[in-house]
């Protein structure tokens, strides 16, 4: 019998109790983020949309930092399962089959945190990345402090207020040894220095590289199971000499990116994908993924499916109101304003649509204008 690379997913939490059925199993929802990204099986509607705007946002914020391309030939494959069928002492479990196909079964209950489902799309983010690399083997790893990080990362990215609290909180603290943190391994325990240090060495790493691409090579032998701190100094060469110098470079550099001002809000490439993403519905049509416009699915608000898309896409937007680039700021507001309101007429929807088309449209021609003034006036420098 062929078996697949597993990877539990941390020391906590308790097995729910296995419950013989009683009754015939409920069908699951499928949804999906994109092709080639996250499908999500579910038993209930909510859960399926829920896990399906993670995984959206993993993909979006993660892209950058892990090298995420637009899509893998098969997806991850996420099954939701429910906490009284959870045979596992751990909350999450990523495998990786022979074939190159990743999966990560989560137990699921009202109650689960967000963290652990946010673990589990990002530890199955690194394995499938891994997989596309070299292909299935007994070598790949999903190193904890990378996991750790991109949660941190993902957190701090998506509440630009946390990135401020992250920083207030990290003055008090003292960097946690390089070679410690690098080769941090799971356990019960999970010192919070270790999580605040793996979302500066995150940052550090990313500065630190250059056009020879030293973040990119040291992510992939690290995914490759590779010893980290070997690959370490082949991937960043010149930075130190041996073991003094290379904790006094990690210690520097804690210190400038913690110490680096910050701004309130995102970029204007990024509000305008966020939002673009935001506005983007994707349904199934005669087999085919079909993209239609915001119009269409607040038409079908009476649908559960597509109401309960149409709620956690609402959530998602509140959150990311307050750290939208100001061209944007009215965009997200009118976008949120199609969203909150239900069974409206066709003419207040038609209107509702309407103001967000232009504020869409005032938002992209502020943003491209302010641009091109900015690169007039590099050219005339």
């Amino acid at each position: 019998m062929n078996r697949g690379l597993a990877i539990a997913g941390w020391g906590l939490g308790v097995a729910g109790a296995c419950v013989p059925a009683l009754v015939a199993a409920p069908q699951p929802v499928l949804t999906r983020t994109a092709p080639g990204q996250f499908e999500i099986a579910s038993v209930d509607v909510s859960s399926a949309e829920h896990a399906m705007t993670e995984g959206s946002a993993a993909w979006r914020l993660l892209a950058g930092p892990l090298g995420l391309p637009a899509a893998f030939p098969s997806p991850i494959f996420v099954r939701l399962v429910p906490a009284a069928d959870w045979t596992e002492a751990v909350p999450f479990h990523v495998t990786a089959e022979p074939g190159g196909v990743v999966s990560v079964r989560v137990r699921w209950s009202e109650s689960t945190p967000t963290l652990f489902l946010r673990r589990a799309l990002v530890q199955a983010l690194l394995v499938r990345l891994g997989v596309a690399a070299q292909g299935v083997s007994p070598q790949l790893a999903a190193p904890l402090w990378l996991e750790q990080a991109c949660v941190g990362w993902w957190r701090t990215r998506e509440e630009p207020a946390q990135l401020d609290a992250l920083q207030q909180e990290s003055a008090s603290l003292a960097p946690p040894a390089l070679e410690a943190l690098l080769n941090w391994r799971r356990s019960d325990v999970e010192p919070r220095v270790f999580g605040v240090g793996a979302i500066w060495l995150l940052s550090w790493l990313q500065a630190e590289s250059g056009r020879a691409g030293e973040w990119p090579a040291l992510r992939a032998r690290l995914l490759a199971g590779e010893e980290p701190l070997a690959a370490l100094a082949t991937c960043y060469p010149g930075r130190f000499a041996d073991a003094i110098d290379r904790e006094l470079w990690w210690q520097t550099g804690w210190h400038h990116v913690r110490r680096l001002a910050t701004q309130p809000q995102l970029g204007g490439a990024e509000s305008r994908v966020i939002l673009g993403d935001m506005a983007r519905f994707v349904f199934d049509v005669g087999g085919r993924d079909t993209v239609l416009p915001l119009r269409f699915a607040l038409r079908q608000s009476e649908d559960p499916m597509v109401a309960a898309l149409l709620a956690a896409r609402a959530k998602e937007l509140q959150r990311a109101i307050p750290g939208l680039h100001p061209f944007y700021r009215n965009a997200g507001l009118a976008l949120a304003g199609c969203l909150a309101v239900k069974r409206r007429s066709g003419d207040e929807l038609a209107a509702a649509c309407a103001e967000f088309d232009r504020e869409w449209g005032d938002a992209v021609e502020l943003e491209a204008t302010a641009r091109e003034a900015l690169d007039t006036r590099v050219r005339r420098r």
